[in-house]
């Protein structure tokens, strides 16, 4: 009987697995997860290389996976079983200390060829922008995972992740020593016992985004910065369940959501992807409000390019090169740029170049990515291509051979 049991079960999962991977094949390839806010692992390319060092197959195993049919059910329903049989780390999430929900980080799952990659690409810019704009006008924010500033809410046996060897890499690769490359971990653990993440959450809070802005400010030396009193403080939402929350659905305290106004948040005109969305306002409370996630508050989604036009009156334009972490700490940017191009290259392909050329108002750059969005981004290549530069495309240099050569 038992074995009959055991063969009944091996026949289902097998049924269930080449169902799936049947499925896989013929349904439209989902790009996004609401559930996880991320984006979906893709088909990989084929190449006889790939296959023959491995990394064909993880990355089809990933796509798989992502792919699975039914896929947020059936975390929602692992997670929860987990969770039940008193496991600490669920589903990659620490259960930590004071309902603290906490994203782990398995060195193993990055890939360090493409980390190593994204260091030449990201330091390529960084240089050839300081040729571009002075030194002095360009600044590099790494943004630390909330595992990295609270450990203290971990569990005993958690590992936290060390990343200042990718960081010094970069650094080492910079050309100007004066530049700055600031690993934010430093000061966010002097303030890790304030609410600078949400527990349910991987993003940081209003407040860790001014503490960046503070730090930015007072690094760069480009302008004081303002204390927290001068920031009129609204509570938009305390009922926020993040995508960390989404992966165990342990039961926990909600997060709520700040914006810190101040004067110049409020005459903006906001423009999204060439005119595809229009806005008179950084904040979408209504829209965050109806969606599944409250994070979306600040500038209503991830997207490749968003410019925002203010009345700070400075002739100052700033690219901004950033993730979703960024939507948070660009209201405390308005006030010290007439203009911000915001570039997220996790949804687009432009060279750099060409968007350099086609602002040609650009004076100040910053680089504000998070550090395991910014080791793991497959598309920075872009980044590193800065050729057209501010020289306009239909702009060539005078050849005077060439011009008298050209009469008979």
């Amino acid at each position: 009987m038992l074995r009959k049991i055991r063969l009944f079960t091996i026949i289902v999962f097998c049924v269930i697995l080449y169902a799936d991977i049947l499925t896989v094949a013929v349904r439209p390839v989902k790009e996004y997860s609401d559930m996880e806010n991320r984006r979906l692992a893709a088909k990989p390319e084929f190449s006889l290389k790939r296959f023959f060092n491995g990394k064909y197959q993880k990355k089809y195993e990933k796509y798989l996976g992502d792919q699975f049919a039914a896929r947020d059910k059936w975390v929602d329903i692992s997670g929860r079983f987990q969770v039940l049989s008193g496991k600490k780390d669920v589903n990659g999430v620490y259960i930590g200390k004071d309902g603290y929900l906490i994203d782990g980080a398995d060195e193993i799952d990055y890939d360090k060829e493409q980390a190593d990659e994204n260091v030449t690409y990201l330091s390529t810019f960084l240089n050839d922008a300081s040729d571009m704009y002075g030194k002095e006008n360009v600044s590099c924010l790494i943004i630390p995972q909330k595992i990295e500033v609270l450990s203290d809410k971990l569990p005993e046996f958690a590992a936290v992740p060390e990343y200042n060897g990718i960081i010094k890499k970069l650094k080492d690769k910079i050309k100007y020593k004066n530049i700055l490359i600031d690993n934010l971990a430093d000061v966010f653990s002097d303030h890790a016992d304030e609410y600078i993440y949400y527990r349910t959450d991987h993003h940081w809070t209003t407040l860790g985004a001014y503490y960046a802005y503070k730090r930015l400010m007072e690094q760069t030396n480009w302008t004081k910065p303002h204390r927290l009193d001068y920031y009129k403080r609204e509570k938009v939402f305390t009922d926020f369940y993040g995508t960390t929350y989404n992966k165990v659905h342990i039961k926990t305290e909600p997060d709520s959501i700040e914006l810190f106004h101040s004067p110049y948040d409020e005459n903006v005109y906001v423009n999204m992807d060439d005119g595809e969305t229009e806005s008179d306002s950084l904040y979408f409370a209504e829209e965050a409000k109806n969606s599944f996630n409250r994070y979306n508050v600040f500038l209503l989604k991830n997207t490749f390019k968003i410019e925002i036009d203010t009345e700070a009156d400075t002739c100052k334009t700033l690219l901004l090169l950033k993730d979703s972490f960024a939507n948070c700490l660009v209201p405390f940017l308005t006030e010290y740029y007439d203009k911000i191009i915001m570039i997220d290259y996790r949804y687009g392909k432009t060279r750099i170049g060409d968007i350099m050329n086609e602002y040609p108002d650009i004076s100040n750059v910053l680089v504000a990515f998070n550090i395991e969005k910014f080791i793991q981004n497959t598309d920075l290549a872009a980044i590193a291509d800065t050729s057209s530069g501010r020289k306009s495309d239909t702009m060539e240099e005078f050849d005077a051979d060439s011009f008298f050569d050209s009469f008979p």
